[in-house]
């Protein structure tokens, strides 16, 4: 069963992953490390020594492909996990980045 958390503004960084096993893309987003979190996402990653900023993000891949490796989104997303209880932040893939800050290449 999928947690019941709320949705939040988040900001998430796109980053190459070392190895893309278990994973189609190699370009995903990580939260951006020195934000302050919602307690409840904080409370879950703690009760289960996980920290949140090393958890990946689904949305849309167009985010991975439109815009350079290290570009900075502000999403609206929320802590969820699979049946099998992996946690990860989900996105709807319709929703717009709420600010982009394009990586300088």
């Amino acid at each position: 069963m999928a947690l019941n958390q709320d949705y939040y503004q988040l900001w998430f960084e796109s980053f190459k992953i070392d190895s893309t096993a278990g994973h189609r893309d190699p370009i995903q987003l990580h939260l951006v490390k020195d934000q302050d979190l919602p307690i409840e996402i904080l409370d879950e990653c703690k009760n289960r020594s996980i920290d949140p900023f090393s958890l990946l993000t689904e949305c849309n891949k167009n985010l991975f492909y439109d815009y350079p490796v290290g570009t900075k989104y502000l999403l609206k997303s929320k802590l969820t996990n699979r049946e099998e209880g992996g946690l990860f932040f989900y996105t709807y893939y319709g929703w717009s980045p709420l600010k982009i800050i394009k990586a300088k290449n």
